[in-house]
């Protein structure tokens, strides 16, 4: 079988040029004629070129991304402090935990105390210290721990094991746990290691005490840590109850931010509160917790308003039965 002849087709750049048709329109003697674009080739650095972005585009890019960056950033970071505000108060329950359990503690004679942690006190003295003593193998012997330590009283609940180191650090914060071994100490090393402050059991008022039937349910007592009355940023004696919450966060915990504190209560239920006016007392009108209601102890029925500014000092103890004077402050 014969194979048919191959065309001889010659190479494109060799053929001729198409020429234009005519084309015939309407009415004697029009013509017209069109010509078929010819083919424009596009270097590769033209298509590059082509394709980049542009700097208006590039500046809209960046202008939306500013605004997402704008919008998501402060929701996942209150997302974030949500959470450890969350876990700030189930450190605050866990240690509430460790008060009962020291509470139920038997004495010498078997008795059950009933009462909360405290060190050695010295009866003449309305006021308080704070980390002394820390290396001191017992905090009950002379030369130890000075009289009146109320951060060595919270350290007896992780001398016992009632209580680990790192529930006392507050999430929001820096503070890291006191990684000393606990039974040969006496004390938290420094105020880096304790996030929260403790109702003082130290006052020579008449009728109180901190044990676990002495108290009405709002009494506070341990929150986030005081402030205390350092400067701009801790002015707990400033504002009063009707303040606004600008001002009012002048006397609230550092440890969220100066939006307010995660506070425990007598009762074991902890509430976090914007104001520090959130202990005993009615509606707006209560206790601040991180002041005392006077510089000296009350007699006997004798209380001024709940929510009056208060008192802070380190010669200064609660004035009565149900006054919250949460310490130590951030300023030691």
């Amino acid at each position: 079988m014969q194979l048919p002849a191959s065309r001889n087709v010659p190479p494109l750049h060799t053929r001729p040029s198409l020429q234009p048709s005519p084309v015939k329109g309407e009415g004697a003697g029009a013509d017209r004629s069109f010509t078929i674009p010819a083919f424009i080739p596009v270097s590769r650095s033209q298509s590059r070129n082509r394709s980049a972005f542009s700097l208006v585009e590039l500046l809209v890019v960046f202008a939306i991304l500013t605004i997402l960056a704008g919008i998501f950033v402060p929701y996942f970071s209150k997302i974030r402090e949500a959470d450890r505000r969350v876990r700030c108060a189930d450190n605050l329950r866990a240690i509430m935990d460790g008060l009962r359990q020291y509470a139920m503690l038997k004495d010498p004679h078997g008795k059950v105390s009933h009462d909360y942690p405290s060190v050695v006190n010295d009866p003449t003295r309305n006021g308080y210290t704070a980390y002394t003593g820390a290396d001191a193998p017992d905090p009950f012997a002379p030369n130890g721990v000075k009289p009146n330590d109320v951060t060595a009283c919270l350290w007896l609940l992780v001398r016992h094991g009632f209580v680990p180191a790192n529930r006392f650090v507050c999430p929001s914060t820096s503070d890291t746990p006191d990684a000393m071994p606990p039974a040969s100490r006496s004390n938290f090393t420094d105020g880096s290691h304790l996030s929260f402050s403790y109702a003082s059991p130290y006052s020579s008022a008449s009728g109180y005490k901190m044990d676990d039937d002495s108290h009405v349910a709002d009494f506070a007592l341990m929150a986030d840590k005081n402030p205390g009355n350092n400067g701009i940023t801790g002015r707990i004696t400033m504002p009063t109850y009707t303040a606004e919450p600008f001002a009012l966060a002048q006397a609230n915990s550092n440890n969220h931010g100066k939006v307010g504190q995660n506070v425990l209560y007598a009762d074991g239920h902890v509430a976090f509160q914007t104001t520090p006016y959130c202990g005993v007392g009615h509606e707006a009108r209560r206790d601040n917790i991180y002041t005392a209601l006077s510089p000296i102890p009350l007699s006997p029925g004798q209380r001024p308003p709940t929510e009056s500014n208060g008192f802070y000092g380190h010669e200064i103890g609660p004035s009565w039965t149900n006054d919250s004077y949460l310490v130590p402050t951030s300023d030691e």
